[in-house]
């Protein structure tokens, strides 16, 4: 089979969609013929490469086309805006004319691309897979990005159009499979495949490691956020719980268009307990979630079912138990209570945070309980050989009924 996917962020992006699609696709690759279309590389590091039209590479055995996308900052509005028009733009017109598939499969990264790769494949009569991350514009709406009605309207028009019209439609979670549901999506297009890890790559280490020393992590207790710093994670309550955890410290690994702003707020705040780091090289993800004693994962409350926070599956891979500030419809929490790998506090709630890092911090052997529990259902439930299973039968169920 031959599959064509669309998608901003792959390899060597650090964003997390692009992490989880190169994993894919490699692995898809050893069965199938993968063609890719998709950006020059924009994250941190920022790659100095220039910027043409059309760029061929083959990443482990994946083909990939790489089209023009405009260079500049993500952290402003218009700039991410010329980012995300050029690469649609781009997409598009290669889209046309890349070798025939048998499947296109596009992700939601950026929101529109599913509209475009439904144009490419309408155009070329072939079916068409939608994979949701995040369901917009519903996130730009909870998020108060979005306000106005008439482009409420369109947005909603605009992305439920390729939805509605999609062979299948991949929802991350169950509550995903519900929001998908409430915008008119079939249920019988709509297939749940989790995201997830990893486990033969990020595996359990020892808190003390180089990553952990090389920081002055190994003798602290370490409370680890790694991950995109963005606008749907409420750090708001993760920095006002580390008020009440002068002795804990607070690590901020990653970037994102809220993280200037963070960062000013610790100041603003006089936090000294507070660390930020960079996105850290794939090789030393396994270092870098080892140096925590627990990992912290915050959702701004409403978000639930429109975005499923997939660092997750990374902290499971680890070993290490996590506390979610989050509600309790979401994945994450569903994740924490039938697993028992995690606790689970209301979002927007800083004390009850603190109390939670807190009970963990005083109670070692609960530690190791939790991330025990959470190692052995990444392994059964949430690997990453599993989920390329689904997808696989999933696209040669696809290509059999076109």
């Amino acid at each position: 089979m031959r599959l064509l996917v669309l998608n901003q962020y792959f390899h060597p992006d650090v964003a997390a969609t692009g992490q989880l699609l190169t994993e894919l696709c490699v692995d898809l690759a050893r069965s199938h013929e993968v063609w890719v279309i998709t950006g020059f590389p924009s994250y941190d590091p920022l790659e100095s490469r220039r910027r043409r039209l059309l760029a061929r590479e083959d990443v482990a055995g994946v083909r990939v086309l790489r089209v023009y996308t405009w260079r500049g900052s993500r952290k402003t509005l218009l700039s991410r805006a010329a980012i995300y028009a050029t690469f649609l733009l781009s997409a598009f017109l290669v889209g046309l004319f890349a070798p025939r598939p048998d499947v296109l499969m596009t992700w939601t990264d950026p929101p529109f691309l599913p509209l475009v790769g439904w144009m490419i494949a309408a155009l070329r009569r072939l079916p068409l897979v939608i994979v949701v991350q995040d369901v917009y514009p519903e996130v730009a709406v909870r998020l108060g990005v979005l306000r106005h009605p008439v482009w409420i309207l369109v947005g909603n028009t605009l992305l439920g159009w390729p939805l509605r019209r999609a062979a299948r439609v991949v929802a991350i979670s169950e509550g995903m499979k519900r929001r998908l549901r409430e915008k008119g999506v079939p249920e019988e297009n709509i297939v749940v495949i989790p995201n997830w890890a990893d486990g033969r790559t990020i595996v359990p280490r020892a808190k003390a490691n180089p990553f952990s020393r090389a920081h002055g992590l190994d003798r602290a207790f370490v409370v680890l956020h790694s991950g995109n710093v963005g606008l749907t994670q409420d750090f708001d309550t993760l920095l006002r719980g580390a008020e009440y955890l002068g002795d804990t410290r607070i690590v901020i690994i990653g970037d994102g268009a809220y993280k200037r702003h963070l960062q000013e707020a610790v100041l603003e705040r006089g936090l000294t307990n507070v660390l930020f780091l960079p996105y850290q090289p794939r090789e030393h993800l396994a270092y870098s979630l080892a140096s925590a004693d627990v990992a912290v994962i915050v959702l701004k409350p409403g978000l639930e079912g429109y975005v499923e926070p997939s660092k997750v599956y990374a902290i499971m891979a680890s070993g290490r138990p996590f506390v979610a500030a989050i509600g309790s419809e979401s994945e994450v929490a569903r994740i924490a209570r039938e697993h028992e790998c995690g606790v689970i506090v209301p979002p927007g709630h800083p004390q009850a945070l603190a109390d939670a890092l807190r009970a963990l911090q005083a109670d070692p052997s609960e530690r190791v309980r939790l991330g025990r529990n959470g190692r052995e259902a990444l392994q059964r439930f949430y690997d990453r050989s599993l989920a390329v299973c689904r997808y696989d039968q999933m696209l040669r169920t696809v290509r059999s009924t076109r």
